[in-house]
């Protein structure tokens, strides 16, 4: 049942520049996020208007950077090889990768035209020459969030068995596919961080289990994922199957820290709709591997039912992509039946290590 939470990344894909920007190259944000940028974007190129200034043309041929630009907002980001640098008109900073403050010369809106004095140009010369051959993305963390344990023992279904009941319980089923999976985890990545909110039958608050994903440091171009396992119940006996949670796209939470933000809190806003909407991104792209891997591994009789959006407690709460799998309908006795065979838990922890494997090797693609 729902009741628990979720993980991932840093913003950005992979762009091209040269000779000019087409619209299919401001692709490079996900739909959500061109939502976000309020109105239709607008691409400007100029010619030098100025001794010192440096056209928006040649600053996207020499960087092979793709723009963004919000024409209301007089904001912009500059992104390649997955870093971005966002800038506002008028402004003597960027914010690389929105960590990092970076002094520079201003940029200036006008006349419907950009105008990038040389230290604005150099800067953006450095960030995207300097990480030209800069390694990729690494998923450092693996957060598995057995749902439930201890005192509350989740969904629940009781067999008799030479006149004796025996329960089957949703906090048993998850921890043991947990405990698979993160053995199998740990053997596949030895270099990773593979985690369990919790490894035996005790009970993490909600709190707990989200405060343990947040409080996980990760290093620029590191990741992490947060995958809470559950089982379904429902007061209809014959729902059945398989389905993944993410949060909804248009639900909006906090995962830019202000407190600990070194630049302008003006854009912490910008920064943060531009985080969450890629966390979203990623949450979805993972969901469906994890479907599809349910789906090969399961077989046909056990239904799809499919991605979901939903703002569970511990998915709002968690600063990074994550997905809530519901692994079977307790409630649902040819189902219940199923879920207390060893081998087919075995089914579902190599569906999940498999969707997990998947996401991982896109996920470290990303920017090379």
């Amino acid at each position: 049942m729902n009741t628990s939470h979720f993980p991932l990344s840093r913003p950005f894909k992979k762009g091209r520049g040269g000779e000019g920007l087409s619209f299919s190259q401001t692709r490079l944000i996900q739909p959500s996020v061109r939502q976000f940028l309020l109105t239709a974007l607008v691409i400007l190129f100029v010619s030098p208007l100025h001794a010192e200034s440096v056209s928006l043309e040649e600053l996207l041929q020499k960087t092979g950077a793709a723009l963004m630009w919000d024409a209301l907002g007089h904001k912009g980001q500059f992104s390649r090889d997955g870093n971005t640098v966002v800038f506002r008109a008028g402004d003597p900073w960027m914010v690389l990768n929105g960590r990092q403050l970076l002094p520079t010369g201003t940029v200036i809106e006008e006349q419907g035209r950009l105008i990038f004095s040389r230290e604005a140009a150099d800067t953006l010369y450095r960030v995207f020459g300097i990480q030209k051959n800069s390694s990729g993305y690494r998923l450092k963390t693996i957060l598995l969030d057995p749902g439930h344990g201890g005192r509350d023992s989740g969904a629940i279904r009781h067999w008799k068995s030479d006149g004796v009941e025996i329960p089957l319980a949703e906090k048993d089923v998850v921890l043991e596919i947990s405990l698979q999976l993160a053995d199998k985890l740990k053997r596949l990545y030895p270099n990773k961080s593979i985690l369990l909110t919790r490894g035996q039958d005790v009970y993490p608050t909600l709190e707990e289990r989200v405060n343990m994903a947040n409080k996980i440091d990760l290093a620029q171009r590191e990741g992490m994922l947060y995958i809470s396992i559950h089982a379904n119940a429902s007061l209809n006996s014959k729902a059945e199957g398989y389905e993944v949670w993410y949060l909804p796209k248009n639900y909006r939470r906090n995962v830019v820290d202000k407190s600990t933000f070194s630049g302008d809190s003006a854009i912490v806003p910008i920064i943060n709709t531009l985080w969450e909407e890629e966390f979203t991104h990623e949450s979805i792209r993972l969901a469906d591997m994890i479907l599809s891997n349910f789906q090969h591994q399961l077989g046909p009789g056990v239904p799809n039912r499919g991605r979901r959006e939903e703002s569970w407690f511990v998915v709002r709460n968690a600063r990074m992509a994550s997905v809530l799998l519901e692994v079977g309908f307790i409630t649902n006795p040819n189902e219940a039946a199923r879920l207390r065979q060893p081998e087919y838990l075995r089914k579902i922890t190599l569906a999940i290590y498999n969707g997990i494997r998947e996401f991982v090797d896109y996920f470290e693609k990303k920017g090379r």
